[in-house]
């Protein structure tokens, strides 16, 4: 497996960092483009050790900065200029000879989830996505729900959450699956919170390769 590491311009005078993991054999016929969520960046372990790991498993991965993380600052742009940096590297990816023709996956942990979601719902072509801690709601605030855009999805949803996350009522969360219009699967990490942190506790590398592997199962099951 390789990290080929790369930048894109992202307006005058500005640029992201992002990187490419390359697997040695491309077994799984895919590329998984993840973006990162509100409050962190691309080198988030969550987002740094699923690309670098299922590209040993042979999906090719992409992660990215928001221009907002990459100059360090702490609130992100309006959506409508995330989804423009989002659909960017989609754009730089699909124009790269050696990945012709490998099917194409988006995902992302909580905002990146959300963003992936909004693109492919107006008009991206995917063939999957992958959801890191969707953030149906904000804390506390159950009544005013972020769904619509997964009632638009045209193609399968693979929802990865954790049964603690103040993000996602799981109760809210299972209606919602059940009104989507495509296939939709949940898997629940039991007792973690929103970044599938136990306690005070940071993510156990035992969770990391449950959610690498109920990845890959999901993948082949499409």
């Amino acid at each position: 497996m390789e990290i080929r590491p790369f930048t894109l311009p992202a307006g005058p005078d500005r640029t992201i960092r992002a990187a490419l993991g390359v697997p040695r054999s491309t077994t799984r016929d895919g590329v998984l483009i993840l973006a990162h969520g509100a409050n962190n960046n691309m080198d988030h372990p969550l987002l740094k050790g699923l690309h670098e790991s299922l590209a040993r498993a042979g999906l090719v991965t992409v992660r990215f900065n928001f221009p907002y993380a990459e100059a360090g600052r702490k609130w992100p742009d309006p959506d409508e200029a995330l989804e423009g940096i989002f659909r960017l590297v989609l754009e730089y990816v699909a124009q790269m000879d050696e990945f012709k023709g490998l099917a194409l996956y988006l995902g992302g942990k909580s905002m990146g989830a959300r963003l992936a979601a909004q693109i492919v719902a107006k008009d991206v072509g995917a063939s999957g996505l992958v959801f890191l801690g969707y953030p149906l709601h904000a804390p506390g605030k159950p009544e005013k729900l972020r769904d619509q855009p997964l009632y638009e999805l045209p193609c399968p949803a693979l929802f990865i959450e954790g049964a603690r996350d103040p993000f996602c009522r799981m109760d809210l969360l299972g209606k919602v699956l059940g009104q989507m219009p495509v296939r939709s699967d949940l898997h629940v990490l039991p007792g973690l919170g929103h970044s599938f942190e136990s306690g005070g506790h940071g993510m156990a590398p035992e969770v990391l390769a449950q959610i690498n592997r109920v990845i890959l199962g999901w993948l082949d099951s499409l």
